[in-house]
């Protein structure tokens, strides 16, 4: 693929990852049911990594976790750096050895990258001793069940991105 049409696939996930962080941000920071609100950042992670290339996908998690570290209120310093990195490598594994990319595959990668972010985001805490483990893995699991029905969008946000810049 050449550096053109790489730098513009790049972009237009930019913009839709943006586009997905204004909806965070303006409309599910703000959307309360059982006490949490959907987290769409890990799901942005996810999607992409499961159909593009790892070193490409790492990159691109870091710099969205960069933005996420900016935006929220993060339990430590970088912590949605790491954890976006750690979420594409993971769904780099997923993709890659286990399913198949496409909407299953961002399914399973997503629910793993939120599944990720929440436990890491709780161990943080319990160790920290503000939670306690239990009512942490109530609030992963509520988190989740808010998650997911999102996934459709984003896959259908990213989807003509990569049909359009797919591989030759």
């Amino acid at each position: 693929m050449g550096q053109g049409k790489l730098f513009y696939r790049w972009l237009f996930y930019a913009l839709a990852a943006l586009l997905g962080l204004a909806l965070q941000s303006l409309l599910l920071n703000r959307l309360r049911l059982w006490g949490v609100h959907p987290f769409l950042p890990p799901v942005l992670v996810a999607v992409a990594a499961a159909w593009e290339d790892r070193q490409e996908s790492l990159c691109a998690a870091a710099v969205l976790g960069l933005l996420c570290d900016l935006l929220f209120s993060p339990v430590v310093p970088c912590f949605y750096v790491l954890t976006f990195a750690a979420a594409a490598f993971l769904t780099g594994l997923i993709s890659k050895h286990l399913i198949v990319p496409g909407f299953f595959c961002a399914l399973v990668a997503s629910a793993a990258a939120v599944a990720l972010s929440g436990l890491l985001h709780a161990l943080f805490l319990t160790f920290r001793g503000v939670a306690d483990p239990a009512a942490a893995a109530s609030i992963l699991g509520r988190e989740l069940v808010l998650t997911l029905p999102l996934v459709p969008l984003v896959y259908l946000l990213y989807r003509p991105i990569h049909r359009r810049f797919a591989a030759d």
